[in-house]
């Protein structure tokens, strides 16, 4: 279960935050210093997400016995959420609700993206479990 979380907070903030970059910026080549700046900077918002999502496949590989495709994508929108909450604090809820139709997309996206990396990356755990 260890070796599955922290592949995801090891690798989930710096996939999301290219992610991120490369949606945000019309698909355009990055700076690689912007770029590594972006995936810093991910870890500021991305680390409580990445522990969800490495928890919710840990406990799905090893309690359920469940590793399919749906795995990553429940962790994805939940990550999302949670990604959303964090940047815009969560006891500002109307401010939550407004700013939610404008990045939840682009969060969602970046974060089923990273899930599906993660998840390729530790199925071989899982499959030890």
């Amino acid at each position: 279960m260890l070796s599955i979380v922290s592949v995801f907070l090891v690798l989930w903030p710096p996939i999301c935050g290219s992610v991120v970059w490369w949606v945000k910026f019309d698909n355009a080549a990055p700076m690689l210093g912007w770029l590594v700046a972006a995936m810093i900077y991910a870890y500021l918002f991305c680390v409580p997400s990445a522990l969800l999502a490495g928890i919710v496949h840990a406990v799905a590989a090893l309690s359920f016995r469940h590793y399919s495709i749906l795995v990553p994508i429940a962790a994805g929108v939940l990550a999302a959420v949670l990604i959303e909450m964090v940047i815009v604090k969560p006891f500002l809820l109307r401010e939550l609700a407004d700013k939610a139709m404008s990045s939840l997309e682009l969060l969602l996206f970046a974060s089923l993206i990273a899930s599906v990396i993660c998840w390729r990356l530790t199925r071989r755990f899982a499959r030890m479990a």
